[in-house]
């Protein structure tokens, strides 16, 4: 009886260990943030963290960022398809984004309803700007508060807060514009 209690507290503290170890590998992923269970956004991850990202519950990655974005990894497809989830790629200009990237973007996420899914970019900010819109057009959020978060996680690159970029006033006035 002893030896089974010991195991199962060892059994435990095995799994509390792992399912930290999970929360840490999303942790360390730059400019992280979790809207929802569902719902996560991050700046580009190293091709190391893929296989934690699968290991925290992530069932569906959708990339923003170009392939000539200087963390990309060209390979990124390959690399999430081979653990296993479903990937999709929308190379959103930085200088133009566009109401079609915003399109491509929905339909990818009407495929991955119901799952966790991890958006990112090179930094989060596309991400985050693409979260905004998702959550407010298609969530039905707030607006403020929903905005107030890709405000600040804009903050996160210095010479490149929401404020200073134009492009993506326009852009995100634009989807917002858009009849539902």
């Amino acid at each position: 009886m002893l030896r089974a209690a010991f195991v199962l507290a060892a059994l435990s503290a095995l799994a509390t260990v792992h399912a930290e170890s999970m929360v840490v590998g999303l942790l360390e992923l730059v400019n992280y943030y979790e809207y929802s269970p569902r719902l996560l956004s991050s700046g580009q991850p190293t091709r190391e963290q893929f296989p934690a990202i699968k290991a925290a519950g992530v069932e569906a990655i959708i990339n923003l960022a170009p392939v000539t974005d200087p963390t990309s990894l060209a390979d990124e497809g390959e690399i999430v398809r081979g653990l296993g989830l479903p990937y999709t790629h929308i190379p959103v200009d930085w200088e133009k984004p566009s109401v079609a990237d915003w399109r491509r973007f929905e339909s990818a996420m009407a495929e991955y309803a119901g799952r966790r899914v991890l958006v990112h970019c090179y930094a989060g900010s596309r991400a985050s700007a693409f979260m905004y819109l998702y959550r407010v057009r298609e969530l039905g959020e707030r607006t403020q508060p929903a905005r107030d978060v890709m405000i600040e996680l804009w903050e996160y690159s210095p010479g490149y807060e929401f404020h200073k970029m134009p492009q993506w006033r326009d852009f995100v006035a634009r989807v917002e514009a858009l009849p539902n």
